[in-house]
């Protein structure tokens, strides 16, 4: 799939990769629906992907987590937009903290935004592409969901249950030639970081291996138009997590090392 002309959804389009991922697209010819909570950051993303596609760019302001507001935008899209040809869910939070000590809220919100509100965006707007018998999904997930670490528990089973639907749902919608690409990356140098670690601890420990947003970005729309299954990237951690399905106990005790953990 061509992105010129075709319309592409993302969330979580303010900052980080799904801003990234809308001036690529928009860069492709893309016409884009953009949405994410900060109203004023995500208008200036979309004047930004304007200027570089010279078509349509509309902004939704949304909180995922609440359902009234999906059912919000998807009367948008039918009033303002039609078809969405690729469905990018991009947004997503983690928090770095132990298990135990996780307060109930966080992973409440944590669970409602990466997972279940992935789920019914999902549903949704899978609804009308298989009427169609077309489209793309992307479901960003994370290397985390493969490859766990201390105090990113939490996020891990967020992201392993992402990677999970992904599966179910790619082998679900084949028949309906609807493609399903599942997008596992590690750390990118994106505010997220701060976010899930506010002491920075994190962000200065990965900065060497760290992902740029905008080649992420570009690497995920050349997939999207050949057809990928999956992106995993980079390439060192996909290896790690497969070798620890090969030796999980020496794998854990290595992660929970000082030498690897560094959260």
């Amino acid at each position: 799939m061509k992105l010129a002309n075709k319309t592409v959804l993302i969330t979580g389009a303010s900052s980080g990769l799904g801003a990234a991922l809308a001036y690529a697209a928009a860069r492709q010819g893309a016409q884009l629906v953009l949405c994410a909570r900060r109203g004023e950051r995500l208008r200036q993303v979309a004047a930004q992907a304007r200027a570089l596609s010279g078509r349509r760019v509309l902004a939704v302001r949304i909180d995922l987590t609440q359902p009234a507001q999906l059912d919000r935008l998807m009367t948008v899209l039918k009033q303002k937009v039609g078809t969405v040809d690729v469905l990018i869910n991009n947004a997503g939070v983690g928090y770095f903290e132990k298990a135990l000590d996780l307060p109930l809220a966080k992973v409440q919100h944590l669970f409602q935004l990466d997972v279940l509100s992935l789920m019914q965006l999902t549903q949704k707007v899978g609804l009308t592409m298989a009427a169609l018998r077309r489209g793309v999904i992307v479901n960003i997930a994370s290397q985390a969901g493969k490859l766990v670490t201390p105090k990113a528990t939490v996020y891990a089973a967020a992201k392993a249950a992402v990677i999970a639907y992904s599966t179910g749902l790619r082998m679900e919608l084949r028949p309906l030639n609807i493609q399903v690409l599942t997008v596992n990356p590690g750390p990118i140098k994106t505010e997220f970081a701060h976010i899930a670690d506010p002491s920075d601890q994190y962000a200065q420990a990965v900065a060497g291996i760290a992902l740029d947003a905008d080649q992420l970005a570009a690497r995920i729309i050349r997939a999207i138009e050949t057809q990928r299954r999956e992106l995993n990237v980079p390439w060192p951690m996909e290896i790690a997590a497969r070798l620890r399905t090969l030796f999980p106990a020496i794998a854990d005790r290595l992660i929970a090392s000082p030498l690897f953990d560094r959260k």
